[in-house]
């Protein structure tokens, strides 16, 4: 190698030069050849830094480039490769440093890639590209357009190869799809709907038909021969708001305006038909005597333009109905959150027993309790009605045990009947008795109906729930009592929306559209609802349900809820991480896990921070709120399982977010439990313990 001095004069390359002049000491040397030796020595330093630098630019943009690269030995071994090149073979860059380039072609088209090495060595070929197939890791084969220079020693001698790859799969799929398509349109081409014309122009620029399909007469009401001989024939048949646009298409291009092939849409009006949209495509051709035509296809595209219409009216539904979810999802949560703080303190201190309320102040703590929880339930229905009017509302209908899921509805009102003193008898169901239905959607069904009998009965009343199967394979559940009775008029307004039918006078809690609920939750089952009611005699209302068959082993196992376990919990230590970003569901979280001395408690307001606490201390238990302030719950929980020393935290959900869709992706996702806010208590502490004893 040669290098340049600032003077311009030829110096010798560093090794040639250091046996005769010491670059370190130029002490000894005359001090003109020192001063000489010294600027030539920075010149040696300047341009071997220039080197370096043109090697690190060379080397990054190997290793970074957008395309696959690789240099190859000249037997074919891999000897360096970039992350391009292992991304678009599938191997790692160990292994294909272990490979030739034969050991990963494709078998047909080795000898062809040899022969090319060959001509490259040889100096037939300065380089060569050519589309060859690599079979990847997995054995399926994969089109690459490459690239190959061969890369000369100082010498001049053949030293290696560079090699640049780029995937072309997708246009050799592409390519190979339109071969079978146009073989298949060669095909049928006599049977393609629609014409198929070719349009030219006379002397005086005017367009004619060169040819026309038989279809004509289908198309515009007038035969090939008709409009063959008049282009502007079947102008009579278009749109009188499209004819200038027609008209416009006919128009011969001006000398010297680009070609491009013309896609076009117009209406027509047909006799029997109406108004009917057509469209298609024209590509321009200059013919061997020089003249211009255009071959087209028109096609009636009427459905497709309705299909289209549709389409964006179904995605403008759906995009409401998303905007609506969402809207409700949010509301569901504020307005759950400040009746968590409410309900939740109101549930502590009635739960106190280190500082017992006195009879008076109980009867205050009852009385917000019950306000609070009737509020609740106004939400939950006005929530859950504007969800089914959306189409928003998810049902998993299977096969459900009836007698199952009529126990845990007719717990859940027990309570209540013992304080209204009313007699509940429960139905004795017989064995097999199943329906298809959303069980959680049954119990809510069951349990409105339930409350309604109770609510509306008198003291010393009694309401009675029955079951069977009819004759037309439907299960009836039957929900009658002894209370006031409706009037035919009355029972002509039932399922309104918010119509109390008086009871609004009566001092009985109720919102006016539980049964609107009921009998659209059961309309989404196909399943119905009757009812009969006599005045001073008590109401009967029949639920209808399609039949299950379900296996008898699957009957007798039942199914149980999912949360149990004693108020004392476990007695061994444990720790639970707490994520939640309001301060006051912070506080009442407290609270409630006070009554939990063994448990140690951590808590994170927001995302970031329990990263960084689960990392430091590897909680027993995680209990996260689904919106915070920096993430979601399940964004939280995916980040927590990317790392080995939190992966797989059991985990709660403690939300007010209550919508369905939002519970079944939770239960997807792994966590343990859903449980909503306002919450629970007794629930929160059952569940905790549950976990914290497996």
């Amino acid at each position: 190698m040669r290098l340049g001095r600032r003077d311009g004069k030829v110096i010798p390359s560093v090794c040639r030069w250091a046996p005769e002049i010491d670059l370190q000491d130029t002490s000894k040397n005359p001090p003109h050849q020192a001063a000489t030796q010294s600027e030539d020595v920075a010149v040696l330093k300047e341009q071997l830094a220039l080197a370096r630098a043109e090697a690190a630019r060379y080397k990054n943009t190997f290793a970074l480039s957008a395309v696959g690269m690789a240099l190859v030995s000249l037997d074919g071994r891999f000897l360096q490769v970039n992350a391009r090149l292992c991304e678009i073979t599938g191997y790692a860059a160990s292994e294909l440093l272990a490979r030739r380039f034969r050991d990963i072609t494709y078998a047909d088209d080795v000898m062809a890639s040899e022969r090319a090495s060959q001509d490259l060595i040889s100096g037939r070929l300065s380089n060569v590209r050519l589309e060859k197939r690599y079979v990847r890791p997995d054995g399926k084969s994969q089109w690459i357009s490459l690239a190959v220079s061969l890369l000369r020693d100082s010498s001049g001698l053949p030293e290696q190869f560079m090699a640049i790859m780029e995937d072309i799969s997708d246009r050799k799929e592409a390519e190979q799809t339109l071969k079978e398509r146009e073989a298949l349109l060669s095909s049928m081409g006599q049977f393609v709907p629609g014409i198929i014309h070719k349009v030219g122009y006379d002397q005086e620029g005017r367009a004619k038909f060169l040819y026309i399909s038989d279809r004509a007469m289908e198309m515009f009401q007038l035969s090939p021969e008709v409009m063959a001989s008049d282009y502007t024939a079947h102008h009579q048949r278009v749109h009188p708001d499209d004819l200038a646009y027609v008209r416009r298409l006919a128009k011969k291009p001006r000398l010297g305006t680009p070609l491009q092939p013309v896609d076009f849409e117009y209406r027509v009006i047909l006799e029997g038909k109406g108004v009917r949209w057509y469209g298609g495509r024209a590509l321009p051709q200059i013919e061997l005597d020089g003249s211009l035509v255009w071959y087209g296809h028109t096609a009636d595209i009427t459905e497709h333009k309705l299909y289209q219409e549709a389409r964006v009216a179904a995605q403008v539904a759906d995009a409401a109905n998303r905007a609506k979810s969402e809207f409700l999802s949010r509301m569901s949560h504020e307005l759950r959150t400040p009746l968590n703080a409410v309900l939740g303190f109101a549930q502590l201190l009635r739960l106190d027993r280190q500082h017992p309320l006195t009879d008076g102040q109980r009867s205050k703590v009852e009385l917000i309790e019950r306000a609070g929880g009737h509020l609740l339930g106004v939400i939950s229905d006005v929530l859950d009605l504007s969800r089914i009017d959306s189409g928003s509302l998810p049902l998993s209908i299977e096969p459900v045990v009836v007698a199952h899921v009529l126990d845990e509805a007719v717990s859940m009102v027990g309570a209540a009947a013992l304080d209204a003193g009313v007699v509940l008898v429960p139905a004795q169901v017989a064995r097999g008795i199943n329906v298809f239905a959303d069980r959680l959607r049954l119990r809510q069904i069951l349990v409105n109906l339930l409350t309604n009998a109770i609510k509306y009965n008198r003291r010393g009343g009694r309401v009675l729930v029955s079951v069977w199967r009819d004759e037309g394979q439907d299960v009836c559940i039957e929900v009658s009592d002894t209370g006031r009775g409706l009037s035919a008029e009355q029972c002509a307004h039932l399922f309104e929306p918010f119509n109390r039918l008086g009871a609004e006078t009566t001092g009985i809690e109720g919102t006016g559209i539980g049964l609107v609920i009921v009998r659209r939750l059961l309309e989404l089952m196909h399943g119905a609802i009757d009812v009969s009611s006599e005045v001073g005699v008590g109401t009967r209302f029949v639920v209808r349900l399609p039949w299950a068959e379900m296996p008898e082993a699957d009957w007798e196992q039942g199914e149980v809820s999912t949360i149990s376990g004693t108020l004392n919990g476990p007695e061994t230590g444990y720790t639970v991480l707490y994520v939640e970003d309001n301060d006051v569901n912070v506080a009442l979280f407290r609270q409630v896990m006070s009554l939990r001395p063994q448990c140690r408690l951590l808590v994170a307001q927001s995302g970031r921070q329990a990263l960084e606490l689960a990392g430091q201390h590897r909680p027993d238990l995680l209990v996260l709120d689904m919106h915070l302030g920096d993430m979601t719950g399940f964004e939280l929980a995916e980040a927590l399982d990317r790392h080995p020393n939190t992966a797989g935290l059991p985990r709660v959900a403690l939300s007010a977010d209550a919508m369905p869709d939002t519970i079944h992706a939770a239960k997807a996702r792994g966590f343990a439990a859903y449980l909503t806010k306002p919450l629970d208590v007794v629930a929160v502490l059952r569940c905790l313990d549950e976990l914290m004893q497996v």
